[in-house]
C-alpha cells in the first residue's frame, strides 16, 4: 500500500492538485494531510480528482485551521477530516496523524511506540527519521516556501520518497 503525503497546503489549491496528480501518477491507494489545510477547497478538488480512482482523504487540522470553520464533507465525497488528530490502520500499519504545532502531544505519540509511523506537518521541513520503533515523517510544505513538497510512503517496502511540486502553467 502506498500513502501520499501532504501537509501545509495553506489554501493553496493549484499545488495541491499538483500533488494530487503527481499522487496518481505514483499509484498511491490513500492521501494523508497532516493540516494547515487553509480552505475547504483544497480538500474539495483534490477529491475530485482523486475520487475517480477510489483514492480517499484522510485530513486533520492544523493551528491555521482552526478559525476557518471546515465543513463536514459527505461520505460519498472520500473525504474524511478527522480533528486534530488521526489514529489509522493501513496495510496492516498503525498510524498517527497531527499536525505538530503542539509539541507536547507530538512528542508524546512518537515517544509511545503505539505507532509504526507518526506523519505531521507544521515546520515546514522535510523530515524522515526513525525514533525506537516509531518512523516520523514530515513531507514538508505544499503551499508555502520555495520549494513546494510532498511525499510518498510505501508501506510495504517501508521506502519514503520526496518530491518537489510546481503550481501547473
Amino acid at each position: 500500500m502506498k500513502l501520499g503525503i501532504i501537509s501545509d497546503t495553506h489554501g493553496q489549491i493549484d499545488l495541491a492538485l499538483s500533488a494530487a496528480r503527481e499522487f496518481i501518477f505514483r499509484a498511491v491507494d490513500a492521501v494523508i494531510h497532516c493540516g494547515d489545510i487553509g480552505s475547504d477547497m483544497v480538500l474539495s478538488e483534490m477529491a475530485a480528482l482523486l475520487q475517480t480512482l477510489d483514492i480517499p482523504i484522510y485530513a486533520v487540522l492544523g493551528n491555521c485551521d482552526l478559525n476557518k470553520n471546515l465543513p463536514p464533507f459527505p461520505e460519498e465525497s472520500g473525504i474524511n477530516l478527522m480533528g486534530r488528530f488521526a489514529h489509522l490502520t493501513l496495510g496492516n500499519r498503525r498510524i498517527a496523524v497531527l499536525h505538530s504545532d503542539d509539541e507536547a502531544r507530538f512528542e508524546a505519540v512518537v515517544r509511545s511506540n503505539r505507532y509504526d509511523y507518526v506523519f505531521f506537518g507544521h515546520s515546514h521541513d522535510r523530515c524522515d527519521e526513525q525514533i525506537n520503533k516509531t518512523r516520523i515523517v514530515n513531507p514538508g510544505s505544499a503551499g508555502r516556501g520555495m520549494h513546494s513538497s510532498c511525499a510518498v510512503v510505501d508501506l510495504l517496502t517501508d521506502k519514503v520518497t520526496f518530491f518537489t511540486i510546481r503550481r501547473s502553467e
